[in-house]
């Protein structure tokens, strides 16, 4: 117990800072409401921020392998939590596609239990996807949000399945450089807002040459007040950014780094993903807007070829660009939800930016910083349509 204790404490004080902001935002709440999101509030956010630490993961790690029931306890006992306050708000957790959230929340960890590799393989990123797909499609009838009614900065559920894959993929499978635990760098601090000021800069330089985007300064957040604005760049980072980016930087970018550095040639996999993506490029711009159609093309195209030079210049470990413009295009591609040829482009150069600050800080939190401010640059610098 005291290993754990000496590499939480940094947990507790985020986890305090944010849980007097959480009570401040939601002082109007009634008594028993508030009492019940603030045990699971406390609960999650000080497991979001130790869970990651070298010291926790591998002290779990060794607790771990005295057997596979102790390896199922903890992931069962998130589960059980979602469920009871789900139960608690008068839902009913088995309703609809959502009753099938313990297969999938179960799956990679029985998975990686039955199929121990040393090496990363591309059962990995199947189970990966068997997770994170699901994840993202099924909804709980119910509302598990924090609280329920207020002014809550994420939901039961999006933290329960950041734990939950992080606790397949960082303790049970192994897989290292996750980076999912916050840690104060200035030189992380300064990379991240270096990023984030590249991207707005080469943002306002394509609005000047197009005229696509708004700018008419920060009225919107200094109308929406400083303690509001503060809570949604919270909302934002816990409820949006970090999750997005555990996913695709902490664990696909970094998977398929290492995936394509094992073969010790990256050029294939640059080839062929190029010839893969710029078709799913072409097919989206199509699909969306005939007379912008070449747009996703085009970046497809431009972050390959800065891939291309990065990898080829030696500089750097093989694969780790070429995977970084792949996360960053797929990354864009998905995003073609939101209805906007613009958006899914500005987001695969957005993804471009996390994926760099990933690599330089080896820390999903820091990407998540840059993925918040470039989210909040709508209400501080009012560019229209960006997230």
């Amino acid at each position: 117990m005291k290993n754990y204790i000496q590499h939480i404490r940094s947990g507790f004080i985020i986890t305090g800072i944010l849980f007097a902001l959480f009570l401040y935002f939601n002082k109007d709440q009634p008594l028993n409401e508030l009492l019940m999101a603030s045990v699971c509030f406390v609960l999650l956010h000080l497991l979001l921020f130790t869970l990651g630490n070298e010291g926790v993961a591998a002290q779990l790690t060794t607790d771990l392998k005295a057997g596979t029931e102790k390896t199922l306890l903890f992931p069962n006992c998130l589960i059980a939590l979602l469920y009871i306050y789900i139960i608690y708000h008068g839902g009913s957790p088995l309703e609809g596609s959502a009753a099938l959230f313990p297969f999938f929340a179960l799956f990679p960890v029985l998975g990686f239990l039955a199929f121990k590799k040393t090496y990363i393989v591309w059962s990995d990123f199947v189970f990966l996807l068997l997770l994170l797909i699901p994840s993202v499609s099924i909804s709980f009838k119910s509302n598990t949000s924090l609280p329920v009614h207020g002014n809550g900065f994420s939901s039961v559920y999006k933290l329960v399945i950041m734990l939950l894959a992080f606790y397949a993929f960082g303790i049970v499978r192994g897989i290292k450089d996750i980076g999912f635990y916050p840690v104060f760098q200035w030189r992380a601090l300064g990379i991240a807002l270096v990023c984030w000021l590249g991207f707005l800069g080469l943002v306002w330089l394509i609005a000047y040459a197009s005229g696509f985007l708004n700018l008419s300064g920060a009225e919107a957040f200094a109308e929406e007040g400083f303690a509001q604005g503060l809570r949604n760049m919270i909302r934002v980072f816990l409820g949006t950014a970090l999750f997005e980016e555990l996913f695709f930087r902490g664990l696909i970018q970094n998977m398929l780094a290492k995936k394509i550095g094992q073969y010790k040639n990256w050029r294939p996999f640059w080839q062929w993903s190029l010839v893969l993506f710029a078709a799913l490029a072409f097919l989206t711009g199509y699909l969306m807007d005939k007379s912008l159609f070449w747009l996703p093309l085009l970046i497809t195209g431009l972050l390959f070829v800065a891939a291309y030079l990065i990898e080829k210049s030696g500089k750097t470990s093989q694969g780790t660009y070429t995977a970084l413009a792949i996360t960053s295009i797929f990354f864009g591609l998905v995003h073609f939800h939101a209805g906007s040829i613009i958006f899914v482009g500005l987001a695969s150069i957005a993804g471009w930016f996390y994926g760099y600050t990933y690599l330089k800080t080896r820390n999903v939190f820091y990407a998540a910083l840059v993925h918040t401010l470039v989210n909040s640059s709508e209400f501080l610098f009012a560019l229209d349509g960006l997230r």
